[in-house]
């Protein structure tokens, strides 16, 4: 089952890019399935996962890149070649993909338009575990959380959105060499049932190690209240200790960063929420900047409006 978008008013629609477009990523009009290959081969326990490795039809590099995968939840082909570009090369990785496909190591997913009949726009494919990849990884990494591929009927083409949208944020402060630490969904030290932030990273800076608590918004929800209550809640975590504790991380400055796909929305949300009042920091992230480089993508609320730094720290180091 994949997930029918919300209806959506004008003015939610309207925040497209500097170029008046909706990004592909954080469009509210996309459809999506798993794509299987037709030499697909089935396996669903740890035993017939085991047996692949054992029998040699994959590898210590396969594994490698399952890992990669399993870490990043979903992310697409070109992020995937991205992360293992020390490891191996961009055709070695898709040869590897395929291969997973055909094991049930690894699903690919078909992303496109709904209006879209032509496929004019063809996004780098989306990948996630698939049962085998899922069940091999908790074998050999029983402390590691992997997500349950049945997990992505709930949350259907919206969530790959939002996972490979993040996962560009996160490969660019990998390639950058700042990042120290990253948890998608990690718990809030004390406060369980608090709502955790879609990911967590440990980032070295200057000034000492900070700690990024990142929220994707989509335009495919209602992410003005979906936002709005979750800062809510943080700010009453925050004013009881004045920091944000994270289970197995490091502590650092917190600064919680909401990534959106273009600037206009960032405007949006600052005009409706007035981010500066909060007691923590808050800077956002826009997609859309990320081309010039990631430490040219942020923008920081204040009173007079959203300013836009270059984070020198995070400029890729090659």
């Amino acid at each position: 089952m994949i997930n029918e978008p919300t209806v959506l008013n004008e003015e939610q629609l309207s925040h497209g890019s500097l170029t008046g477009e909706v990004p592909f990523w954080d469009h509210p009009f996309v459809k999506g399935y798993m794509k299987r290959p037709t030499n697909y081969q089935f396996f669903t326990t740890v035993e017939q996962s085991l047996a692949l490795y054992k029998r040699q039809r994959i590898d210590d590099k396969d594994i490698m890149l399952l890992k990669v995968l399993g870490d990043a939840i979903c992310a697409n082909e070109d992020q995937l070649r991205r992360y293992l570009s020390s490891q191996m090369s961009r055709s070695e990785v898709s040869k590897r993909l395929d291969k997973f496909r055909q094991l049930s190591l690894a699903d690919r997913w078909h992303v496109r338009l709904k209006d879209d009949e032509h496929e004019d726009i063809k996004p780098p494919a989306p990948y996630t575990l698939g049962i085998a990849g899922n069940k091999l990884l908790k074998y050999f990494y029983p402390e590691e959380f992997y997500l349950d591929p049945n997990q992505w009927d709930k949350l259907g083409v919206y969530g790959i959105q939002r996972y490979v949208a993040v996962n560009e944020l996160r490969c660019s402060l990998m390639e950058s060499r700042v990042v120290k630490e990253w948890k998608f969904k990690a718990e809030i030290k004390g406060f369980s049932r608090a709502k955790r932030p879609f990911a967590v990273a440990n980032v070295h800076s200057p000034k000492g190690l900070l700690t990024f608590i990142v929220e994707r918004i989509h335009r495919g929800q209602d992410f003005l209240s979906y936002l709005k209550e979750r800062l809510n809640e943080w700010k009453v975590l925050f004013e009881k200790t004045n920091q944000f504790r994270f289970y197995e991380m490091e502590e650092g400055v917190p600064i919680v960063v909401l990534n959106v796909s273009t600037y206009s929305l960032a405007e949006h949300v600052q005009y409706e929420l007035m981010l500066d009042t909060f007691p923590f920091t808050i800077w956002l992230c826009v997609d859309e900047f990320m081309p010039e480089g990631i430490e040219r993508s942020f923008v920081i609320p204040r009173s007079d409006g959203l300013h836009r730094t270059a984070l020198n720290f995070l400029k890729r180091n090659d």
